[in-house]
C-alpha cells in the first residue's frame, strides 16, 4: 500500500485531490493544510508517508522549503510538486533532484495515480519538452559563472523564500514597496525567470543566495 500526504492551503484542492484515490486499492491518502504541523511531525520522526504531494504556492511557507524539509528528515520518502503554475517553471527542481516528480493541478486522475506509482518505483514521469530544457540548461552553463547578485538583491530573495510579501520586505528593508517591486523586476530579468518563486529556485540552484 502506498501512503501519501497531500499538502495544500486550499481545502477544496485538498478534498478534491484526496477523493481521487477513493477507489484506488493500492493508494491511501491523507491531506493537511497545517504546514507547521507537518514540520513538527517530521522533526519528531513520526512521518510514515511514502509520497508527499506538495503545493508550491502556500502563504505560510513556500512549498520548496517544505520539500527540502521532507528530503532531509525522511530521505526514503518521495516528494512530488503539485502546482497550478506551468510545471515547466519547475524543471530545474527535477534536474537538481530537489523533487522526485512534478504534477499539474490540471492533470487527470490517471496521470496523478500513474505518476505516484512510478515515483515510488524510482521512475520519472516527465513531459517530452523536459529534454529541451536540459539541453538549454547546459548551453547556459557558460554564462552562469559571471552572474552575481548584490547584497540587497540577495536579501530580497531570502525574504521571498521566507514567504514575505513585497510590502513586508519593504518594511524590513526600510524602503518603499515600489522600490522592492523595481528590485524584483530587475532580479527576474537578471535570472531570466518570470516569477518570484522561480527566482528563488534559480538563485539557490546557482548558489547566488
Amino acid at each position: 500500500m502506498i501512503k501519501i500526504m497531500i499538502v495544500d492551503d486550499h481545502q477544496g484542492v485538498l478534498e478534491g485531490t484526496k477523493n481521487l484515490f477513493q477507489d484506488i486499492d493500492d493508494i491511501t491518502a491523507e491531506a493537511s493544510d497545517d504546514i507547521y504541523g507537518i514540520h513538527r511531525m517530521l522533526n519528531e520522526k513520526q512521518a510514515t508517508y511514502d509520497v508527499y504531494l506538495i503545493d508550491i504556492n502556500m502563504p505560510e511557507q513556500n512549498g520548496i522549503v517544505l520539500c527540502s524539509k521532507v528530503r532531509s528528515s525522511q530521505p526514503t520518502a518521495k516528494v512530488i510538486l503539485y502546482t497550478g503554475d506551468n510545471i515547466e517553471d519547475y524543471y530545474s527542481l527535477l534536474l537538481d533532484k530537489m523533487v522526485h516528480g512534478l504534477l499539474s493541478k490540471t492533470a487527470t486522475k490517471e496521470q496523478v495515480v500513474n505518476t505516484i506509482r512510478e515515483t515510488v518505483k524510482d521512475g520519472l514521469v516527465i513531459p517530452f519538452n523536459f529534454i529541451d530544457f536540459v539541453k538549454d540548461h547546459y548551453n547556459d552553463d557558460e554564462n552562469e559563472e559571471s552572474l552575481k547578485l548584490n547584497d540587497r538583491e540577495q536579501q530580497i530573495l531570502k525574504y521571498v523564500e521566507m514567504g514575505y510579501s513585497n510590502s513586508v520586505i519593504a518594511s524590513e528593508l526600510h524602503v518603499s514597496q515600489r522600490t522592492i517591486e523595481r528590485n524584483l523586476s530587475q532580479i527576474l530579468d537578471l535570472l531570466n525567470v518570470t516569477s518570484r518563486t522561480e527566482a528563488v529556485m534559480v538563485a539557490r540552484e546557482r548558489n547566488l543566495i
